[in-house]
């Protein structure tokens, strides 16, 4: 036995010490180094304001357009660049700018080659905060979903942050760069497909434990998304936060769930999450959740046993106990009840 573990452990010291080889989201490439970025200091810059032509005029009662920054960059099929602008509708006041009173935030994609006016390109509508109306139609809404087998919906200002994380990187593979936002608690992707710029990626986060990021697992130039969130545990002080990562792969359209990949040969992971779960049970007792997700971990490593074992328990207990938020008790039963339907199914 104690060999056994030796084992496990000396496997995991040599997946660390590999995986600090990979490739890195912040990997300097030939399209990455024609990148611009240009900063504004104040919202009254009149480069920043020329932006502001695509919205009406003037900005709503008590909020007021807030250009930061623009970002430069070939992120299409034409050989000129593109202007990136993200632009804040702020209520914070001029002289608190940024501070969390946001009622919308945009990003512009523009064409700027001719000496006139920029030309738009998309439009995209990140975020609004339901407080006041403002009409822009050319704009299309950003629509930031749940990871799955996420029950707690997110809070109605989850995608508001103190600014718009913005990055051009070529992350589905394809040698045009892609749009990578960070804006609060979302994370969304644009990308130009089929010549147009699309939404191709958009979940909600709770980065307690970590970041969201990109990464190639397999160096094979595409990279896939890690999307972390924690899941809360009613009257569990020690324990409150359960960890939780989402993995995302590009398919050729877009990007899809393969937690399978993330969690068939992450001994890490398992060990961590179990040796949470043999706390919980010395000190109090079976958690209906971490059942949920440990029977989720055996589902996609291809434990069928385990995998059944503790959903069953789940379902005979999620409704009986307190240590379940109760309004999810019926989230954590359907989805243990479809995933036992699935494992009864024989696996192609």
């Amino acid at each position: 036995m104690k060999q056994h573990f030796q084992t496990i452990f000396l496997g995991l010291s040599i997946l660390l010490i590999l995986g600090c080889s990979a490739v890195s989201a912040d990997t300097t490439t030939p399209e990455t180094s024609e990148i611009e970025y240009h900063g504004y200091d104040v919202p009254s810059d009149p480069d920043g304001q020329r932006y502001h032509r695509f919205f009406p005029t003037p900005a709503p009662e008590k909020f007021f357009y807030d250009t930061r920054r623009k970002i430069t960059a070939n992120i299409d099929d034409t050989p000129e660049k593109e202007t990136i602008v993200p632009i804040v509708v702020d209520g914070g006041g001029r002289l608190e700018p940024f501070a969390g009173y946001w009622a919308h935030a945009f990003l512009l994609i523009l064409d700027e080659t001719d000496a006139g006016a920029p030309k738009k390109k998309a439009f995209f509508q990140l975020y609004d905060a339901g407080i006041h109306h403002l009409e822009v139609p050319a704009a299309k809404t950003i629509e930031h979903h749940s990871p799955a087998f996420v029950f707690k919906k997110p809070w109605p200002d989850a995608a508001k942050g103190n600014g718009i994380g913005c990055k051009p990187i070529d992350l589905t593979g394809d040698g045009i760069l892609d749009v990578w936002l960070e804006l609060g608690r979302a994370v969304a992707v644009i990308s130009f497909q089929n010549g147009e710029f699309k939404v191709v990626f958009s979940r909600y986060m709770y980065p307690r434990h970590q970041s969201p990021e990109y990464v190639d697992l397999d160096n094979d130039g595409i990279y896939e998304i890690k999307i972390p969130y924690s899941i809360y545990m009613v009257d569990l002080p020690s324990l409150r936060y359960l960890r939780w990562i989402s993995l995302y792969e590009w398919d050729g359209n877009t990007y899809v769930l393969n937690n399978e990949r993330f969690y068939a040969e992450n001994d890490e992971f398992l060990i961590a999450l179990l040796n949470q779960y043999n706390y919980l049970l010395v000190r109090y007792g079976r958690y209906e959740p971490y059942s949920f997700y440990l029977g989720l971990v055996f589902y996609y490593r291809g434990n069928a046993a385990m995998a059944r074992r503790h959903l069953q328990w789940v379902i005979e207990h999620a409704e009986k106990r307190k240590y379940i938020q109760m309004d999810k008790a019926q989230d954590y039963i359907q989805a243990a009840e479809f995933l036992l339907k699935k494992l009864a199914k024989p696996r192609k």
